[in-house]
Parts: C-alpha cells; structure tokens; sequence
C-alpha cells in the first residue's frame, strides 16, 4: 500500500510539475500570426546596399529621399533603418560588423532584430532595401524559413521592395573579391547565392515582394535585379543609375511590370511611377501599379 501511496505521489507530483511548465513558459507559436491588409500603418525598415568606399554609411542620408517622399504622402507608421557596419551612423539599430562578415551574419542579426523588437511581440514590418541589403532581408527570410541554427524561430515581415538588388549575382563584386567576403558572396553563381531557392522566401504571415531593376544600373544589371520569382517584377528602361533607384521619387518613368498572379507577362512599356514611389505602393498594398 505505502509503495502505491509513493508512487502516486510521484506521478501527481510529476503532473503538476508539468501543468506549471505548460502555464510559466510560452511557445513561440502561441503569438497570433497579424493579418495582411493595405495600409500605411506597418513600421517600413529601410536596409541599405554595400560601401565599396569607406565601409560605412550615414542611413539617414542614404534613404532621405525616400523616407521624405514616403512622409509627404503621408505614410502613418514609423520608418526606421537598419545598419550593418560598426562605422554607420544615424541607424535606427545597427550590427557592428564590417565588408568581411558574410551576409547571412549580417541577416542573422537582421532577423533577430526584427523578432526581438517585432515579430515576437506579434507586429508586422515592411522592408525596402536596396542593393545588398535585398539580399540582406531575402537570407534572414530564407534561413528563418529553412530553421537555421541561430536564426528566429519566425518572422512576421508582409511586404519586402529590393531597388537593385542583385538577386543574380553582380560582376562588380569582381574588383573586391579578393578583399572581402561581401563582395564573394554577390558574384554571380557564389556559394551564397545558390543556396536560395527560386521563388523569394515567405515570413510567417507569407511575404509579398517586390523587385524592381534598371536597365541603366551599371552595377545591377537589369536581369540580376529580378532574378527569382517575385510577386512583382519591375524594370525601368534607361536614366536611372544603381543610386538613383533609391532616390527618384518624382515625375514618371519609362518601365514595364510583371505580375506572378497574372501569367507572368510583361506588360507594356509605358510612362509609371518612380522607383522610390514604386517602393511605396510595394509596401502599401499587395499588388504594385
């Protein structure tokens, strides 16, 4: 009898032991998954390019012409900037790393930055990135997504617009490869580079992206830019340099759109809306005009 007495006392005891667990401790999955909607309430991170000069960049003049342009139409949610650089100034969180860390160091410290201060908490964020920084945000996505060690458990990121990312690789990274890590990594058929699939990669909530090239981009070739299947594609015929597809904001340009949803062809050359402005719908609503 005593030793049916113990050992009930020990399976009770074992219970509650777990029954306090289950009560003290949250899983990660317990976090409600935000719902998409259009909007200009989401927090937009602005992820900014390579420094092949001085190896280190000021993130509020990098993206001034596109935070001004996205304030002046009246964009409700904060706009903040992620650094990457020990030397970059002005940042609204930075990485204190440097040209030879690898990019997915620089995405690991991206994605858990967005799941300590949002994601875990359950808010949402949009990204614009431009050059690097779209491969940047497309590795953190992509290694979260894959579980791997040291990444989020998850991400809650619902629009991503790269201006001149090189999703294909760049030759430019020729002249510095031999220096520096970041410049291996985004030549065309890198290690790094193939490890992506060939669609972009989904946070939790699915993630709506957005890739827009330059036929007139000496560093990102228009082709390079779009590479991998995006939601929606966008290219610009000529006028707009590697810089100035993160600073154009006004008048109207020559380009064409493709739409995944829609066939995936192209549509016709025409007078549209400036990169930067492009960006902004990106992040606005699913869909880009």
């Amino acid at each position: 009898m005593q030793r049916l007495q113990r050992r009930l006392a020990l399976l009770l005891s074992a219970a509650l032991a777990v029954a306090i667990t289950m009560l003290t401790v949250t899983p990660a999955s317990a976090v409600d998954t935000p719902s998409r909607s259009n909007g200009s309430g989401n927090r937009v991170i602005f992820v900014h390019g390579f420094s092949p000069i001085t190896g280190k960049v000021d993130c509020a003049d990098y993206f001034r012409s596109a935070r001004t342009h996205f304030k002046g139409e009246e964009w409700k949610g904060n706009l903040l900037t992620f650094g990457y650089y020990s030397g970059d100034t002005n940042c609204s969180y930075k990485y204190n790393g440097n040209r030879d860390k690898s990019i997915k160091t620089v995405a690991r410290a991206f994605a858990n930055y967005v799941y300590t201060n949002y994601s875990k908490k359950g808010i949402k964020v949009d990204v614009v990135a431009h050059s690097m920084g779209g491969l940047v945000v497309r590795a953190a996505l992509h290694h979260t997504r894959e579980g791997t060690s040291d990444f989020p458990p998850y991400l809650f990121i619902e629009d991503v617009a790269t201006l001149g990312t090189p999703h294909g690789g760049t030759t430019s990274a020729d002249a510095c490869n031999l220096i520096w890590q970041q410049c291996v990594e985004m030549r065309p058929g890198s290690a790094f580079l193939k490890s992506f699939k060939s669609t972009m990669p989904n946070s939790r909530m699915g993630t709506d992206w957005t890739t827009v090239s330059s036929f007139d981009d000496k560093t990102t070739s228009e082709v390079s830019g779009i590479a991998g299947i995006a939601e929606h594609e966008v290219q610009y015929d000529a006028g707009i340099s590697h810089t100035e597809i993160r600073t154009i904001s006004s008048e109207r340009h020559k380009s064409r759109i493709k739409h995944t949803a829609r066939g995936s062809v192209w549509s016709s050359w025409d007078k549209r809306v400036s990169p930067v402005e492009q960006a902004r719908l990106a992040v606005l609503s699913h869909s880009t005009t």
